[in-house]
């Protein structure tokens, strides 16, 4: 245990550089991986710090950081998490995006990364090493600034609408370009402001992949918004292919959860009938969530949260197309491929419902 640096434990020096209380920023130099010198002002007891851990997570977290040679007058937040080593760099795969970024849905709808680092004095692959474990799953502090983004819980109403169905053509159209986003979830579709306008976009692009099969040791998605067939034994033991069809239902359990949970843009303090996903395994989830769908917790008397009355209906429409989903893999014969193809999933699971909505009048 002497011969590891304070790095190996987690606390980088360039970051946070002393055990004990937090201080309420730190100003620091730092060199990002293509070279470009910054100072910058890391703001650590920011109010809106979010903050994510697990005893085997990436420990993201996000707090607002200045910085007058990236930006004076954009608000930036910079991004704290420990990566897989063996999986593609949240980094590059933005580069991938920015290379799709001239397709209209994509274009203004993803997030703008400013700079990047790799620490990679932090790998745990060392402490892995020493305790005679695999370094495969070893881990690397990754440090990214980009522009600030609001979360789209915020928004009711048309304006929550319109910007969740500008992230489902986004992610559409990064998938048709072989970038598979494989975490969406409410934390994960943001907005932002351009000339007024309310300009949906797809977030966090640290379990995103090029390859069809998604690499690395960690499961792609978030337990409460995942598709039904990834929540079974089998698809948890890595059985199942993670597929459009599966991101698309994702989009739909987020529409669900945001219109039930949520009033006037802020979690609803009483009657949040989807609590009891959040208590459950992944395995507990997926009877949870197929007894909703089934109709067994009473999701026809359900009242939505305030500004999402109309969004609620909605999402009521997509849910009918999962229940058809449902009952056509159930007529299948054993053994036969279940998978609906990624244009067929886009039509049933939101386009056909969707339509008529964006039709209405704003």
């Amino acid at each position: 245990m002497q011969r590891f640096r304070e790095q190996h434990w987690g606390l980088h020096p360039k970051i946070d550089p002393k055990f004990g209380p937090r201080p309420p920023s730190h100003k620091t130099t730092l060199t990002g991986d293509e070279g470009e010198e910054i100072n910058v002002t890391l703001e650590l007891s920011d109010k809106e710090r979010v903050s994510h851990y697990g005893l085997n997570s990436r420990a993201t977290n996000l707090f607002s950081i200045k910085s007058d040679k990236l930006s004076i007058e954009d608000d930036l937040v910079v991004k704290l998490f420990w990566a897989e080593a063996t999986r593609t760099s949240e980094p590059d795969i933005l580069k991938r995006v920015y290379e799709i970024a001239h397709d209209k849905d994509v274009e203004g709808h993803v997030p703008v990364m400013l700079w990047y680092k790799s620490f990679e004095d932090t790998s745990t692959a060392k402490i892995r090493m020493c305790l005679g474990l695999k370094p495969e799953g070893g881990r690397v502090l990754y440090m990214i600034i980009f522009r600030k983004l609001r979360p789209i819980t915020e928004l009711t109403g048309r304006d929550f609408f319109l910007a969740w169905w500008e992230t489902v053509k986004c992610h559409l159209a990064l998938w048709k370009n072989n970038v598979y986003h494989r975490d969406i979830s409410p934390s994960n579709l943001m907005y932002r402001k351009v000339e007024g306008k309310i300009v949906g976009v797809l977030n966090d692009f640290d379990l995103a992949s090029t390859q069809q099969s998604a690499t690395g040791t960690e499961r792609t998605g978030t337990v409460p918004f995942m598709a039904l067939d990834l929540l079974d034994d089998l698809a948890l033991r890595g059985h199942v292919k993670h597929a459009y069809q599966h991101d698309a239902e994702s989009f739909i359990w987020v529409l669900i959860w945001i219109s039930l949970q949520y009033d006037d843009g802020k979690p609803r303090k009483h009657g949040r009938p989807l609590d009891t996903w959040l208590k459950v395994d992944a395995v507990g989830c997926r009877k949870e969530k197929r007894d909703f769908l089934g109709g067994k917790a009473g999701r026809q008397t359900l009242v939505p949260g305030k500004g999402h009355e109309e969004n609620w209906k909605l999402g009521n429409k997509c849910l009918g197309a999962l229940v058809a989903n449902v009952a056509r893999v159930e007529l299948l014969p054993e053994g036969q491929d279940t998978l609906l193809e990624m244009d067929t999933a886009f039509r049933r699971y939101l386009s056909d419902p969707v339509g008529p909505y964006l039709l209405k009048p704003l």
